[in-house]
């Protein structure tokens, strides 16, 4: 995959002339953010979120996707022509303030590397989701996603991550220990919070976006 042009940036504002801008104007560029996690279905979701919120190239995004250039703008035209006709309604959408979003990450943190299942429970909403893009297959539901993070994500000392923020969401760069001991970049995840839970957690499957928020490629022991 391609490195990110210059100037584009995880934390970088929509630009004024992009369509998507019609709802950011409205409510704020991360109230647009969490519309879109909400509103759109999981192909339509992951590409608005990697163009618009992570700032990557068409091509970049295909190549991410395992699909075409023209596929990726079929499905971003359709994303903000949704959200621009959903026009969500700020107090549906409301999100905690930085105290509490602050004690939910690092709470999320302790339990997702301690590999805590019990604790995981008690921050997740019960409609909660889970994609993986480029992987197609994603959960709904607090039972669901904890299921499958137990399954196949959830041990112990096999994870470490590090707070970051995207397009000013919480987000985390993972890296998973490998042989040696060594923590190697895994990928990115961006937590939507509403009150004082974990609405959707969108996992970027992709070392090389780790990088661009200015984290180390890998973790000594």
């Amino acid at each position: 995959m391609s490195s990110p042009g210059s100037g584009r940036g995880p934390d970088r504002l929509l630009a004024t002339g992009d369509p998507a801008a019609i709802v950011a104007g409205r409510t704020g560029v991360r109230l647009a953010f969490i519309a879109a996690l909400q509103l759109l279905p999981a192909r339509q979701r992951a590409v608005l979120t990697l163009r618009d919120v992570l700032a990557f190239r068409t091509a970049e995004v295909a190549e991410m996707l395992d699909t075409t250039a023209a596929a990726v703008d079929s499905a971003l035209r359709r994303a903000r022509s949704r959200l621009a006709a959903a026009g969500p309604v700020e107090d549906d959408l409301a999100e905690p303030d930085e105290e509490i979003r602050r004690i939910l990450l690092d709470d999320y943190v302790d339990a997702f590397t301690r590999a805590d299942a019990d604790a995981l429970v008690t921050l997740l909403r019960a409609d909660v989701e889970l994609e993986m893009p480029p992987i197609p297959t994603w959960f709904t539901g607090r039972q669901a996603v904890v299921g499958f993070l137990t399954d196949h994500v959830l041990v112990p000392d096999l994870w470490r991550m590090e707070p970051t923020q995207a397009n000013g969401q919480p987000a985390l760069v993972a890296y998973q220990r490998v042989d040696g001991g060594r923590y190697e970049a895994y990928g990115v995840q961006v937590l939507t919070l509403i009150g004082t839970r974990i609405s959707r957690i969108t996992t970027f499957i992709d070392p090389s976006l780790v990088p661009t928020f200015g984290h180390a490629p890998a973790l000594a022991t």
